[in-house]
């Protein structure tokens, strides 16, 4: 029984160290906010949308952004010279394509396998993937303020 929680320990630690986390980066966080974004008519889309303005000192391609157990791909916007990175979650129920289940594998042709969250991380905190090169590089972004609701109409 002890070997058994011996190689589970193991194996998380491993899975912990497969990311390599560095405190020199092409950019500079400057401060990072989300807040949820409600539809005002029933069956409307709703979001979660996190904002992280940078300053960049380099040419940065960033990849993906990890935040409350869910992955997007991380958008670069601009407004009033200053960068941003957007990253938008859908929690739209009435939008989430059904998955086909089968005993027959090919009646299950065309399911998308979802992307298994990589991360242990706070409700406010992120991560965001980007490249420099051909390597991967993470940053590990801390205390992300919660904005109000906003109620769209």
């Amino acid at each position: 029984m002890k070997l058994i929680g011996i190689l589970i320990l193991a194996l998380s630690f491993t899975k912990c160290a497969s990311v390599k986390m560095e405190n020199n980066h092409p950019f500079k966080i400057e401060s990072a906010s989300y807040s949820h974004v409600t539809g005002g008519v029933k069956g409307s889309y709703s979001s979660t949308n996190l904002i992280i303005y940078f300053a960049p000192e380099e040419s940065v391609d960033f990849q993906k952004v990890y935040f409350q157990n869910r992955i997007t791909k991380a958008v670069v916007e601009q407004h009033n010279d200053k960068q941003y990175i957007a990253a938008r979650y859908k929690t739209s129920f009435n939008n989430r394509k059904d998955l086909i289940l089968h005993a027959d594998p090919k009646k299950e042709f065309g399911n998308t396998p979802t992307e298994e969250f990589p991360f242990e991380l706070k409700e406010n905190e992120a991560m965001v993937s980007y490249v420099v090169g051909e390597k991967i590089h993470y940053v590990k972004i801390e205390n992300i303020i919660k904005k109000d609701r906003v109620f769209m109409q």
